[in-house]
């Protein structure tokens, strides 16, 4: 792996404020956002060290989890969030592991603590811890309870500080009806502000941490949020612009499409437009694309009945003796084994730079991946992240936050890892 660069040019215009005068926001170039998830449960076979960092301007870590009853966001798995040892990869190999602290004082190591040493090496990568996806996502059902609301913002906030992390990215799905939507916003109303109060006492720049949602791009769900009262507290939107079609499907068909056939279907841009008619800015926009594919068995093709699915991780596709078949005027790839009656939706590099292609010309916030480990090795042109990072154009500009004086962790205090 090449050294990561530190981002040059804008270190010294986004140092914090001086004594005596009011914090500026940060400042941030409009390029092209690229944010990968990475899962904790898949650690042992792609570590830190795997992530294509070079590559990302935000890492979305998951999943935090809720207590349902309270409120309150723990770490899902301390062992590997903040325990275990991961060998930094050779990129920061400078900075080995935290050095034992101080008596009674306690070093962060985990998947946490290498990501943090990953941001001292590229400033403009910011990790986000993401709270929810489909495995904690029932744990928000006492969202209208306004000390649930508070006890989870302070909670969230509190983690961020302790780990080291530049903000929250919350992934409900999905709010079931429109008052759980306007609390939804008034939560991340609450998480704004006590992340601006945390950016005030550590004497950074309102707006210094971030805040995102994985927001849907089905109509039945989009129209249950409060999308103007979110928006004002975000900075941007993760469109999960996949699972359009699964195993929930009457017919096999593609599960991440650009456009679609029919004014009707569900696409990538019918979601776009849903957002953009809500008010949101195009540049707050951020594609979700899939780094799986969705397998429909027993099926004649594309519309057609199917009988079983299942997911494949897109490093094993397309598989051997599957022809691959790119339609470039919708916007969706996928291949079919005629022998297997098999055929599998997934995104190919060629329908990769269509979507960075149509990042650019909507003007749209940059592109999401679902999830970082199904990707193809990251020295192959097959590598999905590779294909749109080299498409997509200009990246965003914008320093990460490295000094966190009220950690838990000796290590983050002072913003020098602990091993200077």
């Amino acid at each position: 792996m090449d050294q990561i660069p530190i981002v040059g040019g804008i270190i010294s215009q986004l140092q914090g404020p001086g004594e005596g005068r009011p914090p500026s926001p940060p400042v941030t170039s409009h390029g092209k956002r690229v944010v990968g998830y990475f899962t904790n449960w898949g650690a042992n076979h792609f570590p830190p060290s795997m992530v294509p960092v070079n590559e990302l301007t935000h890492l979305n870590y998951a999943f935090a989890k809720v207590n349902k009853d309270t409120g309150e966001v723990t770490l899902s798995d301390p062992q590997t969030d903040t325990e275990k040892h991961f060998r930094p990869a050779e990129a920061v190999a400078g900075d080995v592991a935290p050095v034992e602290p101080t008596e009674g004082g306690k070093n962060l190591y985990g998947c946490l603590g290498a990501f943090y040493l990953m941001k001292k090496h590229n400033r403009n990568l910011k990790i986000m811890l993401s709270i929810g996806g489909a495995t904690y996502s029932a744990a928000f059902e006492n969202i209208e309870f306004i000390h649930w609301r508070n006890t989870f913002a302070q909670s969230a906030v509190r983690l961020l500080e302790d780990c080291g992390l530049d903000g929250i990215d919350l992934d409900w799905e999905f709010p079931k009806n429109t008052k759980q939507g306007e609390y939804y916003a008034q939560l991340i109303k609450q998480i704004r502000y006590d992340l601006n109060a945390l950016a005030q006492k550590n004497h950074q720049p309102k707006g210094q941490y971030l805040v995102s949602v994985a927001a849907p791009c089905g109509e039945d769900n989009i129209k249950l949020l409060s999308i103007k009262e979110m928006d004002q507290n975000l900075d941007f939107w993760n469109l999960m612009a996949y699972d359009f079609a699964g195993s929930w499907s009457k017919v096999a068909d593609h599960q991440a499409n650009l456009h679609g056939t029919n004014p009707q279907d569900l696409s990538i841009d019918q979601a776009v437009k849903s957002y953009e008619t809500h008010g949101v800015n195009s540049r707050k926009l951020v594609i979700g694309m899939p780094l799986y594919g969705r397998t429909f068995e027993n099926t004649e093709g594309i519309g057609k009945p199917f009988n079983g699915s299942s997911t494949k991780i897109y490093k094993e596709l397309p598989l051997s003796g599957a022809k691959v078949h790119n339609d470039t005027h919708i916007g969706a790839s996928y291949s079919y084994d005629n022998h297997k009656k098999e055929l599998i939706s997934f995104d190919t590099p060629e329908i990769a730079k269509e979507k960075a292609k149509y990042i650019n010309q909507r003007n749209l916030g940059g592109a999401m991946f679902w999830e970082l480990a199904g990707d193809k090795p990251h020295n192959s042109s097959d590598s999905l992240v590779k294909v749109v990072h080299n498409n997509i154009g200009q990246l965003e500009k914008r320093q990460n936050e490295l000094k966190y004086p009220n950690s838990k962790y000796d290590n983050l205090k002072g913003g020098m890892g602990g091993s200077h």
